[in-house]
């Protein structure tokens, strides 16, 4: 499997505070049956702005520590970019912002409760230069989850979509859990990732999330969601998608319309 959102860099945003708690993490992925991290710290302007040298050389630390520990994983470089006016220059000036440095594919973050006024057209603005936009967990905020049919929109465009794995096993809770589900089931998730940040509270662990998405919706479209996809992604390659099923019923009262397996 491959993870292509995970805080595992140490001492550089909310993630591990030390290199040795990163190698934990690498030691619990690999356990899991993960082989690639992306390693995507926060870039959030006036927050967090770390430097295009500094997260090559964290990850190439990461990586060769993690040999030495008998881990065989690869950590490549990325970011958990915020979705601000200042973007696209951002984009353009360092290199790791976007998913192994290939140019092409990029993580979108918005804040955990709202979306910038003309959000869509902004992304979609990117998309056409060439740039594909991954959205990181709508299922965790909250305006996506009160306009369910917003994400059909733009992903029938062609932008992408990533769900936390914590999210599908219900550690979020069971409301996130069922909007969810209801991404899964609607074709509007690409990607499954951690979100890791710690080996304790946010942990890098995909497989029991992949494990209840086959149930959901079938073993090959879940695992396409943490292998196929993911590889396409870090490779800098296309990526066919299938097309989203368009919400039916009431916006409101959808969580009733969700049924937890």
């Amino acid at each position: 499997m491959i993870d292509i959102h995970c805080h595992i860099l140490p001492g550089i945003d909310d993630g591990p505070e030390t290199i040795d708690e990163a190698v934990e993490m690498c030691r619990m992925a690999h356990a899991d049956g993960v082989k690639t991290i992306v390693a995507t710290p926060h870039f959030n302007p006036g927050v967090y702005e770390p430097a295009s040298a500094k997260v090559f050389g964290l990850a190439a630390e990461l990586e060769t520590r993690a040999k030495e520990k008998g881990i065989d994983i690869r950590i490549l470089p990325g970011a958990d970019v915020a979705v601000t006016p200042e973007l696209p220059g951002h984009l353009k000036k360092e290199e790791y912002l976007t998913i192994n440095s290939t140019g092409r594919y990029f993580l979108a973050e918005f804040p955990p409760a709202s979306v910038p006024p003309k959000w869509d057209a902004f992304l979609l603005s990117l998309l056409s230069s060439g740039m594909v936009p991954i959205i990181t967990h709508p299922e965790r905020n909250a305006w996506f989850m009160e306009h369910p049919d917003a994400l059909y929109s733009i992903v029938s465009r062609g932008v992408m979509v990533q769900i936390t794995a914590m999210s599908i096993t219900g550690a979020f809770g069971e409301d996130i859990q069922r909007y969810s589900i209801f991404l899964l089931q609607n074709n509007l998730v690409h990607v499954i990732a951690t979100d890791a940040h710690s080996a304790a509270y946010r942990p890098p662990l995909l497989s029991e999330a992949v494990k209840m998405s086959s149930d959901m919706i079938g073993e090959d479209k879940a695992k396409a969601l943490v292998t196929t996809i993911p590889v396409a992604i870090i490779e800098g390659k296309s990526v066919s998608l299938p097309e989203p099923v368009r919400p039916r019923g009431k916006k409101k009262g959808w969580l009733q319309k969700v049924f937890l397996h």
